[in-house]
């Protein structure tokens, strides 16, 4: 069996599994006491926020790319492949959102694909400084604390890894290695390595590091914001300080295998940090659905309303995966 269907077969498996058990033990009197009561006043500010952070990821992206790449064009291949992640799964949404620059603006496929790669470093940078920031220390059980640290240690390595083939040394190094085998696949890792040094190499000058850094925080801080004003819709009362901090393990808690769009996932994970700090299931359950539903939604009418105006066909975006 492929590789792609059996990370399907296990995404779809997890993702049942995790809805669940996040529907499991729900008290449902109370969970439509909580959507009753809630407040319009805040329900369209998580929107606003999200596509805030969304701009904020075309302007970090579009100064990877370079080539003169302006931001619709980053945006619009952004929301292509975020749509495709949230309607196929396999997660080729990044590839979607590679193949749908290079026919916008021009440029290689794999170069397109290799800057997405390069972009998605930073998300995991401002990740990790959101975290070490806002990890809110006491207010957490022990062993819970040992599980983050564990986690946040395990994406640092990955972030160290991919800046030291940064470095001209490393990355000949293993390159070199990767040409010494004769398979085909150590020959396309070499070569998308060799893609990914040239990105880090041409974007580590300070100056470019720094705006790029600022931007990735902005921009998960944006995230943030649109969950703590999912929160209040609901009347939710959860000291902002802790908000940043889940927002960012939920994030991270997401490499695990899902169906399309991390639904089951998503709230499982979700509703998990939020007992972490007291809140009920039921509200959680709730605050989950909705903030799920504040990206999911717009995200697919965007991205689809882009993939038919760009042209692009589901087939060919799965073709260039194989290829990828």
């Amino acid at each position: 069996m492929k590789k792609h269907k059996l990370f399907t077969i296990a995404g779809f498996v997890i993702s049942i599994v995790l809805l669940y058990l996040s529907l499991r033990g729900i008290d449902y009197r109370q969970f439509a006491g909580t959507i009753k009561r809630a407040d319009i006043t805040y329900a369209f500010l998580p929107l606003i926020c999200i596509m805030i952070s969304v701009s904020l990821c075309s302007l970090r992206w579009m100064r990877v790319v370079g080539y003169n790449t302006r931001f619709p064009d980053a945006f619009m291949a952004l929301l292509i492949g975020l749509f495709i992640n949230n309607v196929l799964p396999a997660r080729i949404g990044e590839v979607a959102r590679g193949y749908a620059l290079s026919k916008r603006i021009g440029v290689p496929f794999t170069y397109a694909v290799s800057t997405v790669f390069v972009d998605r470093v930073f998300d995991l940078l401002g990740l990790l400084l959101i975290t070490f920031i806002f990890f809110p220390g006491q207010a957490l059980p022990a062993y819970v604390s040992k599980a983050l640290y564990a986690l946040v240690a395990v994406f640092l390595i990955c972030v160290l890894f991919l800046f030291a083939i940064s470095q001209e040394k490393v990355a000949s190094k293993i390159t070199g290695y990767l040409h010494r085998h004769p398979k085909p696949f150590f020959n396309k890792l070499a070569k998308r390595i060799s893609e990914i040094h040239e990105n880090l190499r041409r974007i580590r000058t300070p100056g470019r590091l720094s705006v790029s850094v600022v931007l990735t925080v902005a921009n998960w801080f944006s995230m943030a914001m649109a969950l703590y004003f999912s929160l209040r819709t609901f009347g939710v009362v959860l000291p902002f300080a802790y908000v940043p901090f889940i927002c960012a393990i939920l994030q991270m808690g997401l490499a695990v295998p899902s169906s399309p769009g991390y639904i089951g996932v998503y709230e499982f994970l979700l509703i998990s940090l939020l007992a972490i700090f007291g809140i009920p299931k039921y509200e959680a359950f709730t605050v989950a659905i909705f903030f799920h539903a504040s990206w999911y939604i717009p995200y697919n009418i965007l991205g689809f309303i882009f993939i038919i105006k760009e042209h692009l066909h589901i087939k060919d975006i799965q073709k260039m995966d194989k290829e990828a």
